[in-house]
């Protein structure tokens, strides 16, 4: 029974590190990528990237199909009203 009681306790402490350290290994690497993103050459990245994009669709003849517009209108239009809702408190 002592011998099934130290390995049960032998194998938690070994999942418990193991979780830990994969944890820990993630945050590492999201934070690493947080940092990177939020630097300078990530944000002038992230600009670049969104102007290749608005060059690509200012070249196409149509931007979104007629459904997608349905679907904005009519989410600018509710959004528009409860701001003005809002502001009239």
């Amino acid at each position: 029974m002592k011998i099934f009681f130290y390995k049960s306790i032998l194998v938690f402490v070994l999942f418990v590190l193991t979780i830990h350290l994969s944890f820990g290994l993630i945050k590492k690497q999201v934070k690493r990528e947080y940092t990177n993103f939020i630097s300078k050459e990530g944000i002038e990245h992230v600009k670049d990237k969104i102007r290749k994009e608005i060059k690509n669709a200012t070249k196409k003849k149509v931007l979104i199909n007629s459904e997608d517009a349905e679907l904005l209108n009519k989410f600018l239009i509710k959004l528009k009203l409860e701001l003005e809702k809002t502001k009239n408190k």
